[in-house]
């Protein structure tokens, strides 16, 4: 569970941070919660640069469902998504939060995003089921801060950013 996450970008962004050679192919479209409003983002994979991951002052998280699929209390956004292309893992089951969007009046939005992963703290059967009964609501910053507060998940730092860009839901056709 401790692998990269998804790969996001903002495409007219991209000059700031990685040349323009550095894109890996043509916008994806997905899903994303931000403060419990359901918005769609664009994704564009990026070359890595560890010295931009200082810069990334949003935060994005990919809330990992458990493996045991019988818990799951609804379908993930991502079912599956294999963002890194390396086969179907349990990380590919997850749902996005974003921690700010353009408008909101929050100031840490920022093209640039940092990611996270949430999963169970741990893989016993009590916090399995009491972490999954919790998945409906985590769709903010704040319901993701107070499932880590919690103790029922963990929140792991991939040292991976991404770029941004919340679009129209019409912008994937």
């Amino acid at each position: 569970m401790r692998r990269l996450a998804v790969l996001v970008a903002m495409g007219f962004a991209l000059a700031l941070v990685v040349p323009a050679a550095a894109l890996a192919g043509p916008p994806e479209y997905e899903q994303a919660y931000v403060n419990g409003t359901t918005v769609t983002i664009n994704a564009i994979e990026v070359h890595q640069n560890p010295n931009v991951l200082t810069h990334a002052t949003a935060d994005f998280y990919q809330v990992v469902y458990p493996e045991d699929h019988s818990l799951w209390p609804n379908t993930p956004q991502c079912n599956p998504c294999d963002h890194q292309g390396n086969g179907i893992d349990p990380t590919d089951f997850h749902n996005h939060v974003l921690d700010s969007v353009p408008g909101t009046g929050h100031s840490e939005f920022s093209p640039l995003w940092h990611v996270f992963l949430i999963v169970p703290a741990s893989g016993d059967r009590a916090t399995q089921v009491a972490y999954a009964a919790a998945l409906p609501h985590i769709t903010s910053e704040a319901a993701v801060d107070a499932l880590v507060a919690s103790g029922l998940a963990r929140e792991i730092d991939t040292q991976f950013y991404f770029l941004c860009a919340v679009v129209d839901s019409h912008a994937a056709h």
